[in-house]
């Protein structure tokens, strides 16, 4: 498959660029040589290839174990809130 000019022209458009005659006829070359090369990835025999969706082994032992706040370290903080409800400290509200 190959690029026309015109097929060129309505790209150039779509993506608000102006292209002169001289810089259409390169481009054209240019996505000559790229869809001749896609086409050639094309015919690569893939029938044994699994798809390798990430390309390395992960293990995550990195992780600290959770733990349960301290309910006194909680109390004490809900203590020196200006304002708390419940289990939550109460702020103003930011977004309108």
């Amino acid at each position: 498959m190959k690029m026309t000019t015109e097929q060129l022209k309505q790209l150039a458009n779509d993506i608000m660029l102006d292209f002169g005659a001289e810089e259409l006829e390169k481009l054209k070359n240019e996505f000559d040589v790229i869809l001749k090369q896609m086409d050639l990835v094309q015919k690569i025999d893939t029938t044994n290839v699994h798809s390798m969706h990430f390309p390395y082994n992960l293990t995550v032992d990195y992780l600290r174990e959770d733990v349960e706040p301290i309910a006194e370290q909680q109390k004490d903080i809900l203590a020196l809130a200006p304002v708390a409800e419940g289990d939550y400290i109460v702020i103003n509200k930011v977004v309108k």
